[in-house]
């Protein structure tokens, strides 16, 4: 979330401050007159508006998957938006204090730019959200190979309920990665779940934890850096417990990508992919906290972009 988008936060919580401690003037006659218009306009144009400006433009944009139309207004609608609110309502309390025209003429001023701000947002927003992301190349969709067929079991784009698994001498090969489910590993061979532990994973052992790692589909890859442990150190421990197991284990293969993939694991574990997310969903995706638990399959559903053929420009970028 970038500088402005946050004041715009902070402005809104400092509005609806403002405007309770207003609220309270309401309850005397002499102060009630001038309290009322400010108490109000603090709370619908600063604190709601405000509010609602800050996370317009961090969120609406990712939706569509493209940048903000114009972001340099951004800047200019905050100044000009949190300026005019508070000459309008200052001048509107002087106007009604000392009945001068003058303030009146200032709080019409004062109000237009007001007006100007909000209409700032809306054509922003408006030419954001017609945006469409830009389509490949000629030359970009010459060069995409189909994406390859990782010969492991494919997890499903959906965190469905744990099925019992088959047996191990009839899984077929499996391949380890960095996307690799942690719940997969455990529902498929149990012991698993003792080395993750004894490796740094210490909150498995928990009661019910595994639970929340099946339903946030976490993986090997985001489990290693949240803890701060070795991924290559870990995917090795793991083919050697599987192998312990019966379960052949192969090599995962440069460039497999996997749809259901995490799209921080994919960011950092192939940072030649930047591209292709930014050209489809634009460089807000970088920043997203979603990136934590939203899949590369969740995200072009979202965005309403083909998923094989993202997944073939990912593959293309790999390689």
């Amino acid at each position: 979330m970038s500088t402005y988008m946050k004041r715009f936060i902070y402005a809104s919580l400092a509005y609806l401050a403002l405007g309770a401690l207003l609220g309270l003037l309401n309850a005397h006659p002499s102060t009630a007159f001038v309290a009322r218009y400010a108490h109000t306009h603090f709370n619908l144009t600063g604190f709601m508006a405000m509010m609602i400006y800050g996370i317009g433009y961090f969120i609406l944009p990712r939706f569509n998957g493209s940048d903000l139309r114009f972001p340099n207004w951004v800047p200019i609608h905050f100044w000009l938006g949190n300026l005019s609110l508070i000459l309008m309502v200052t001048c509107k309390a002087l106007a009604i204090l000392l009945s001068s025209p003058g303030f009146n003429i200032a709080f019409e001023v004062f109000a237009t730019l007001q007006l100007i701000s909000i209409f700032m947002f809306v054509i922003n927003i408006w030419a954001t959200l017609s945006r469409k992301p830009a389509p490949a190349t000629a030359a970009q969709k010459s060069t995409q190979a189909p994406a390859p067929q990782p010969v492991s079991q494919q997890a499903p784009a959906s965190v469905a309920p744990a099925r019992p698994l088959p047996k191990a001498e009839h899984v077929a090969t499996f391949i380890v990665s960095q996307q690799t489910r942690v719940a997969e590993l455990i529902d498929l061979v149990p012991s698993v779940k003792t080395l993750l532990v004894s490796k740094g994973l210490s909150s498995l052992a928990l009661p019910g934890h595994i639970d929340k790692v099946r339903m946030m589909g976490v993986t090997l890859g985001m489990a290693c850096r949240n803890h701060g442990l070795d991924l290559d150190g870990m995917i090795a421990a793991v083919e050697n417990e599987l192998r312990s197991a019966g379960i052949p284990v192969a090599e995962a293969q440069p460039g497999a990508i996997r749809s259901d993939a995490l799209i921080g694991d994919v960011l950092q574990n192939y940072p030649e992919t930047r591209t292709v997310f930014q050209r489809h969903f634009g460089s807000g995706c970088f920043d997203c906290p979603g990136q934590a638990f939203e899949s590369v399959s969740m995200a072009c559903k979202m965005h309403g972009i083909d998923e094989q053929e993202f997944m073939n420009e990912l593959t293309a970028a790999v390689r």
